[in-house]
């Protein structure tokens, strides 16, 4: 049976189309099936495993909240993620794979209940001693990231943030917020993730809501209220470090960041499984 022309310049275009999609679910699921890799099993990493360990005991309370195979998900996450970041010091700053570490922990914390974990747009972070004059602010800060794909990171104040669980402020979870969405925003295949796709757009409308003046909640810093990507970053900083206070104050918020992490920092018994 003899196709009219009409027929085939349609299949002309619709093949691209449904190759590109085919390729996406591929895609996805594949990365799903890698979404828990097993780096412990593995002697040639009992090494790095032990590190990774080590630096979380000491300094993280999230990681040692875990359970064996919690921690076992977040050390394999880490060591999986630490193989595709490159590192460099600035200003006299030397990196150590115990930095390395406490960064990349920062990462996993916040992704820890995703299948999407990696942020694999963001390959490069470059280390200070300290706050660092920015050419481009035309100001000192603690931190920056940028959508090309690298961060910059202040190591004092990155430890500071994890030294003090408990004031709501975290260097790397902030930037590993800003890296978060700005991965997500440039992902081809971002039509997968329709749940991250809702919470993000839901966050954005919040914003909207609370960036006037009069409609700011105190329990938020100010600078929440500078663009909505500040305010998902400075969210998540109180999300994990005052979570019961956040859940109180801003119910609503927090239980669509709950669902767009799809993790709960309250249900500590659990591995902060959302349910």
């Amino acid at each position: 049976m003899l196709r009219s022309p009409r027929f085939w310049i349609m299949m002309s275009f619709l093949t691209p189309i449904i190759f590109y999609r085919l390729y996406g679910i591929i895609y996805f699921y594949k990365r799903k099936a890698q979404s828990n890799p097993d780096y412990i099993s593995k002697t040639s990493y009992r090494s790095q495993v032990w590190k990774v360990h080590r630096v979380n005991m000491g300094l993280n309370p999230y990681y040692k909240k875990l359970s064996k195979k919690g921690r076992i998900k977040f050390i394999s996450r880490v060591i999986h993620v630490l193989q595709q970041k490159k590192f460099v010091g600035r200003e006299g700053q030397v990196v150590t794979i115990e930095k390395k570490v406490l960064i990349i922990s920062g990462l996993i914390q916040l992704t820890f209940g995703l299948d999407k974990y990696a942020l694999p747009k963001f390959f490069g972070i470059a280390l200070y001693p300290e706050v660092f004059f920015s050419k481009l602010m035309n100001v000192h800060v603690k931190g920056l990231t940028f959508a090309k794909g690298t961060i910059l990171l202040s190591w004092f104040d990155t430890v500071k943030g994890f030294h003090n669980p408990s004031d709501n402020l975290n260097l790397v979870l902030h930037e590993w917020s800003h890296a978060f969405i700005i991965d997500h925003e440039y992902y081809e295949h971002r039509w997968l993730y329709s749940s991250l796709n809702t919470g993000i757009e839901k966050m954005k409308a919040f914003y909207e809501d609370y960036k006037s003046k009069d409609n700011q909640h105190p329990y938020l810093r100010k600078y929440a209220y500078v663009n909505h990507h500040e305010f998902f970053a400075v969210c998540v900083e109180h999300f994990f470090e005052t979570p019961q206070k956040f859940a109180v104050a801003m119910p609503d918020v927090y239980t669509v960041l709950a669902s767009l992490l799809n993790q709960n920092p309250l249900n500590r018994n659990s591995d902060y499984s959302l349910v």
